[in-house]
């Protein structure tokens, strides 16, 4: 774990809660961490068709610009990373009943058992992680991180204030 004086990198945060999310959020989201975590549930995956398939299997079928926006990437990379999940027998494309003109991308039955796996090796991930934790810093742990995930989604961040209902 980085310790803040000696830390070389120069952002310095005063929320150190702030520091060490964005430490773990670097961490998880590298190719190494992704493929390696994949390749432990017996995949080989790149990183953005492992996000795109998790991205399928939170939300069900989506439009390829959807998906490319929660991707982060553009209409021709989309295309690229569903034609990779398509020709691997992980995803189709089905046409969108509310627009005869545009198909959705969506898991195919492996798709959906390779999602399983994934989730599987997440969460011998979060154990293997929590093992030497005790059951009572566990709870307050989980505790406290749906609470921070509920008042994540209510906070408006352009506005630096808090959605009606909360």
């Amino acid at each position: 774990m980085p310790d803040s004086e000696n830390d070389a990198s120069g952002l310095h945060y005063s929320s150190q809660p702030l520091a060490a999310l964005l430490r773990v959020f670097s961490n998880w989201g590298s190719e190494q961490f992704m493929t390696s975590l994949a390749a432990g549930a017996g995949y080989e995956l790149d990183s953005t068709s492992i996000v795109a398939i998790t991205v399928l299997g939170q939300e069900g079928a989506v439009r390829p610009s959807a998906l490319a926006e929660r991707l982060r990437v553009g209409s021709s990379n989309v295309s690229k990373i569903a034609a990779r999940l398509i020709d691997a027998g992980l995803a189709i494309r089905i046409p969108d009943a509310t627009d005869a003109r545009a198909n959705l991308l969506t898991l195919t039955v492996a798709g959906v058992a390779l999602m399983d796996d994934l989730v599987a090796a997440g969460d011998r991930m979060m154990a293997e992680i929590l093992t030497r934790w005790s059951e009572t810093d566990r709870g307050e742990f989980t505790r406290l991180v749906q609470r921070f995930e509920r008042d994540v989604a209510t906070y408006r961040p352009d506005a630096g204030r808090w959605n009606s209902g909360r």
